[in-house]
């Protein structure tokens, strides 16, 4: 990639990386419509991004996608010094991911998928086990950019703002070595996707990073129809209500 900070940009939107997320929101979409008793948001995480999966492979010919689609690719380290002979360390299993070597360098984009709703446990849990994967872990070693995909399964207003607002939080700077950008530490909107809702930015580990030194996260959130809301959000519009009745 281009070594300074931002001169890979127009490489990348000139590429399928674009189409490739509109083509997942839609395949998204479509499932959601086509099929509700299992594409719920009580069904396991694992098993609706192998049925996205499956459904983006299988339609991928009506797209001008010339790339593969594949559900969890097994990756890891190779190493030769091991005292018991050469082994493979640091295994990982992607969630999807979508490459094209029609693209130089080639499109290697990593979707990263987490369950998310009201509670602290779920944004933690978006945040250890998704966002640091690809900040301090193993996931996109060398790749300028990534998707974190929220399944949300409470609605998005009582969901999505207590998230904007630990990001934005000087804690959530230094834990994940977020850049200022020029809205602050979330570009809003994404600079790349159209679907997602905000970018972030962070430095890696020099064996981890692209030349320019950082990757960005595009984060973009995908729910169903009607989702709830929580008791408290419920309890607030019962009092609205009940004082303009009153």
């Amino acid at each position: 990639m281009v070594g300074d900070r931002t001169g890979w940009h127009k490489a990348f939107k000139a590429g399928d990386a674009a189409q490739c997320v509109a083509v997942m929101h839609r395949a998204w979409t479509e499932l959601v419509a086509a099929s509700p008793e299992t594409f719920r948001p009580g069904e396991k995480e694992h098993h609706l991004t192998e049925l996205l999966c499956q459904y983006l492979a299988d339609t991928r010919a009506s797209t001008r996608l010339t790339g593969l689609w594949s559900y969890e690719n097994h990756q890891g380290r190779l190493d030769r010094k091991n005292p018991k002979g050469m082994v493979v360390t640091q295994r990982k299993r992607t969630d999807i991911r979508y490459f094209s070597n029609r693209e130089d360098p080639a499109l290697n984009l990593i979707f990263e998928f987490k369950k998310l709703d009201h509670r602290k446990t779920a944004r933690d849990g978006y945040i250890s086990e998704g966002m640091l994967r690809f900040i301090t872990g193993e996931y996109s070693i060398g790749q300028p950019l990534a998707l974190m995909v929220g399944i949300l399964t409470i609605h998005r207003n009582d969901t999505l703002p207590a998230l904007h607002q630990w990001l934005d939080s000087p804690d959530a700077k230094s834990l994940l070595f977020m850049e200022t950008l020029k809205t602050g530490q979330r570009r809003v909107p994404s600079a790349f996707f159209e679907q997602a809702a905000f970018d972030t930015e962070h430095l890696r580990p020099c064996d981890k990073a692209p030349s320019h030194g950082t990757i960005v996260i595009s984060h973009l959130f995908l729910d169903f129809p009607d989702l709830p809301r929580t008791a408290k959000s419920r309890s607030r519009r019962q009092t609205t209500s009940d004082a303009l009745e009153g």
